[in-house]
């Protein structure tokens, strides 16, 4: 069954292929289609609407034809929620796992449809933000969450379009200044600030600034947040204090984010983008990584991000774009007071050009190559560099009104793994209150840094893992149904059924006898899953309105190749069954919003916890007075005052309480 879907799936990409070569005119060039009635209005809106999304397919797009489960989340959804970081975000999105060390974005792992953490494909404004060192790195986000305007997330694979590590899912963040270039740098002119303070328990501090210009064709957007606390005291899982030399161990936390950008209208449908960035951060990493009782570890890192990016329409039917990206982080982790830190600087440079040409109303034809070059200095990895490179193209052709097809196939050449081929295909059969959807793709994910290359330069490794140089790609088949129903204009039901069959999936794993846990491609596994969500909003004149989501997620997995008395780290973490839950009410000045999860997972690192729930809520009045308009917040986290932990016996935050302000000016 596996070999007769994916030779189909591969035939049905080639033949995609074939069509988009026949049809190529010489003017062939990437961006929105000629503007029809479904996304005309994308450049001069304030945000993208929610139906028009650019995850999943690269360009604008109505979400019903795009044949794929996507998420929204606008600017107001992101300030109406208890978070101080994006990954904090992400735990509202349906389908998403996020499985943190510590809280207040410190550092988390993200997971989709049962990948690993090393699965989920981060952009920011369009540009790959992975790590090559490791998927650890997923938060380190060089903006300030007051910089971030708009949300996506894609469910299922993406290799055949953004190429490797897109498995599980894709997430994208919108800043401002990247969303002002999306809809086209409008003309106009206008200025605004806002500044918002929090303080809480255990001495934590949250301030964060931001001021945005816009004349005529350019947009200037700065953004300034630092938070910190003294942390909470850390007690092993016997309730026995956790100390140092320099007493009781806490998880306190230090973190400093900057970042300025700028777009800039050249020419009618010519424009600019740039942007630089910086999240600097200092931490307890109290067994982040390891359950070894000698684990004390503090980290440090710091991210630098730039890039700048080019999009223009050449023609009615015709749009380019180009984008070059640049970041350097840094990494140094101490496993205990009295051992040497293990250092690491990593590198990444993309380059991305794509083209998009409207070949008639039914056909639209899309195509690009990217490239990336990738470096590592670490004194218990060593001096390493490689690069990667892939082309693909896609093409979408809707033979009748509530038909829309989409192909798209891909070839990547990277160091790491040689060279791989990724098709999907995907359809949607929309009508006003519904939409179907199904399709299939295969998706590639590359070893990183770590499971190459972790203390192969170390005769002893003292956290008992060590890395393989040549690992294997992890590659995997996905296929997915569902629908997306709308039964009045309040309600949405959106179900998903999808599978995915994994081969060479990467961990690090210990066989009966062995003292290291060694990385390898061990794993053959087999992922079933639905995903249910449904979603009511109701306004009560311009005073009042309501939001409310509930989702389910439910998957399991066989694993394969699997022998007596082996133990795996991350394989089997992903959750069982999933709960989240979020409710945002307002009634003129006065408004709230209730946000909570349930876990239950196939199995966790020890000691962390199988099974947990947490709720988080937030009360906030808003004021006008001198013409600015101010906002008085009031923040629980975990309200039950669960203890536990998600990855190893990193304690996640017990009851925290945070009164804040903030000001639009």
């Amino acid at each position: 069954m596996r070999i007769t879907v994916g030779v189909i799936g591969s035939w049905i990409a080639a033949v995609m292929l074939c069509l988009s070569t026949l049809g190529l005119s010489p003017k062939a060039a990437h961006g929105q289609s000629a503007p029809d009635a479904d996304t005309a209005d994308v450049a001069m809106t304030v945000a993208i609407p929610d139906t028009v999304v650019v995850t999943a397919s690269r360009i604008a797009e109505p979400a019903a034809q795009s044949g794929r489960r996507v998420s929204v989340w606008t600017q107001e959804a992101i300030e109406a929620l208890p978070a101080s970081s994006y990954d904090e975000l992400l735990r509202t999105v349906s389908g998403v796992d996020v499985q943190s060390r510590g809280g207040f974005g410190v550092q988390s792992d993200i997971t989709m449809r049962g990948s690993t953490f090393n699965g989920v494909l981060v952009l920011l404004d369009g540009a790959r933000i992975n790590d090559p060192m490791t998927g650890h790195f997923l938060a380190d986000m060089p903006v300030p969450i007051s910089e971030i305007a708009r949300i996506e997330v894609l469910r299922g694979p993406a290799s055949a379009l953004y190429g490797p590590d897109a498995l599980g899912g894709v997430v994208q963040l919108f800043t401002h200044a990247g969303l002002h270039q999306e809809q086209g740098a409008p003309t106009g002119s206008n200025a605004n600030a806002s500044a918002q303070a929090q303080v809480g328990r255990h001495g934590l501090y949250d301030v964060e600034g931001t001021a945005r210009l816009a004349r005529g064709g350019t947009f200037v957007s700065a953004s300034f947040a630092t938070q910190g606390s003294d942390g909470q005291p850390i007690s092993t899982p016997g309730g026995e204090p956790v100390t140092d030399s320099d007493g009781r161990v806490r998880t306190d936390f230090r973190r400093t984010a900057g970042s300025l950008a700028w777009t800039q209208r050249l020419a009618e449908g010519h424009s600019l983008f740039t942007r630089a960035g910086i999240d600097d951060r200092r931490f307890t990493a109290y067994q982040f990584y390891t359950s070894l009782p000698s684990d004390n570890a503090r980290e440090s890192t710091a991210t630098y991000w730039a890039q700048t990016r080019y999009q223009g329409r050449l023609s009615a039917s015709t749009q380019l774009r180009a984008q070059v990206a640049a970041k350097q982080h840094e990494d140094s982790y101490r496993f205990t007071p009295s051992t040497p830190p293990n250092e690491h600087t990593s590198r990444l440079l993309t380059a991305h050009g794509q083209i998009q040409h409207a070949l008639s109303e039914r056909w639209q034809l899309s195509g690009g190559v990217s490239g990336q070059a990738r470096s590592i200095d670490s004194n218990n990895l060593g001096d390493h560099a490689d690069e990667a490179g892939g082309a693909f193209t896609r093409l979408r052709w809707s033979p009748t009104e509530p038909l829309t097809l989409t192909g798209s196939l891909r070839l990547d050449a990277d160091h790491a793994f040689g060279t791989e081929l990724t098709p999907q295909f995907y359809a949607a059969w929309s009508k006003p209150h519904y939409t179907l959807r199904a399709g299939a793709g295969r998706a590639v994910r590359a070893p990183n840094y770590v499971e190459r290359y972790y203390n192969t330069e170390l005769d002893s490794p003292p956290d008992g893992s060590v890395g393989t140089p040549n690992l294997r790609a992890e590659r995997a088949w996905s296929y997915e149904v569902g629908a997306d129903l709308y039964p009045t204009r309040s309600l949405a039901l959106h179900v998903t059924g999808f599978a995915r069959t994994t081969d060479g999936l990467i961990d690090f794993a210990q066989s009966p006898g062995e003292e290291l846990f060694r990385s390898r491609n061990v794993l053959s596994v087999d992922t079933y899953g639905l995903e249910a969500e449904t979603r009511w909003q109701q306004s009560w004149g311009a005073r009042g309105h309501t939001t409310w989501t509930l989702a389910y997620t439910g998957l399991d997995a066989s694993l394969g190749d699997v022998g007596e008395g082996v133990l795996y780290t991350y394989a089997a973490s992903a959750a069982r069954h999933h709960v989240q839950g979020t409710a945002r009410v307002q009634w003129g000045a006065v408004g709230g919003s209730l946000q909570t999860q349930w876990k239950e997972r196939l199995d966790a690192p020890e000691p962390a916890d199988l099974s947990y729930s947490v709720t988080n809520a937030r009360l906030f009045y808003a004021i006008n007075a001198l013409d600015s308009e101010a906002t008085v917040s009031f923040e629980v986290r975990n309200i039950f005052n669960r203890e536990y932990s998600e990855v190893f016996n990193a304690p996640m935050p017990e009851r925290w309480w945070l009164l804040g302000l903030s000001v639009d000016l």
